[in-house]
């Protein structure tokens, strides 16, 4: 996968903990775009083995896509959920 920015901030996203297991994950909106190849974002809900949890962790920081080594296996380890379309790139 190219390593490019897909990623915006107030971008609601959807981050995968486990290449390749689609049922634990944490929503957040993107707070910053940090240059190490990773964003932060303010936890909304964490699903874990398909069940939500309390959240427990405020913020979260992942990889931007293309920017982890599994990103090329089977499916995006983050997705857009929802973009404020008044919003340009």
């Amino acid at each position: 996968m190219k390593s490019e920015n897909t990623v915006r901030v107030g971008d609601v996203v959807k981050s995968l903990d486990f290449v390749g297991q689609s049922d634990c994950y944490y929503v957040g909106v993107v707070t910053a775009i940090l240059e190490d190849g990773m964003f932060r974002a303010r936890t909304v809900q964490r699903m874990w083995l398909g069940k939500a949890e309390e959240i427990r962790t405020f913020e979260f920081v992942a990889p931007l896509p293309g920017h982890h080594a599994a990103d090329d296996l089977m499916f995006p380890r983050v997705e857009i959920v929802w973009r404020d379309p008044s919003v340009s790139a």
